[in-house]
This record gives structure tokens, sequence and C-alpha cells, in this order.
């Protein structure tokens, strides 16, 4: 787990940081993205694809990892919601590949 941002000394210095960890988010957000398709997998109906259930679950646990690294939870949350939606409009055409000409 990493600490909160060190000082930088320029404008230069804190792109370059954040350059640093967009190169570590990306891949982490690219893995979750296959994970993401793969529950469609899992999910029998179209109507599963959206699971609001899930959503409040995982939005109630990034705030919850947010305060314990100090970060504004409700940031986190505007930051996540936004992407989950993004994730599961990726699903959905997922969904229907794996499920066409299914009943369900």
């Amino acid at each position: 787990m990493s600490g909160p941002a060190r000082d930088c000394a320029s404008l230069a210095e804190v792109r370059a940081e954040i350059d640093r960890l967009d190169r570590l988010i990306v891949p982490l957000l690219a893995e979750r993205a296959g994970y993401v398709l793969q529950a469609a997998r899992f999910k029998s109906r179209a109507e599963e694809v959206p699971a609001p259930a899930r959503v409040e679950e995982v939005v109630a646990k990034v705030r919850a990892l947010a305060a314990e690294a100090g970060a504004d939870p409700a940031l986190i949350e505007a930051i996540y919601r936004p992407m989950i939606a993004a994730f599961i409009a990726s699903e959905m055409p997922e969904f229907e590949r794996l499920h066409r000409g299914d009943a369900g």
C-alpha cells in the first residue's frame, strides 16, 4: 500500500508523479475490465448485468478503503460510480455475445 503523496518541487514533478501513477493504474483497470467481462459468463439474464446491489457494495468498500488511506471517500465514490457504469456498459455486449440464442 502506498502512502500519501510526497511533496514536489515543481509542476513538472507533480505531472511526472501523476504520469507514474497512471502507468500503475491503467494496467490494474485493464485487469479489472477482464474480470468484469468474465462476470457475464455467470449471469443468466441481462437484468443481472447492472447488479445495483453489487454496485452499492463496491462503493461502500471503496469509500472505506479511501478513509483508511486518508483520501476523501466522496471523491473516491465520485470516481468509482462512472467507472463502474462504464464497466457495466462494456459487460452488456459481452453478455449478449455469450448468450446469443439463449431464451433467458
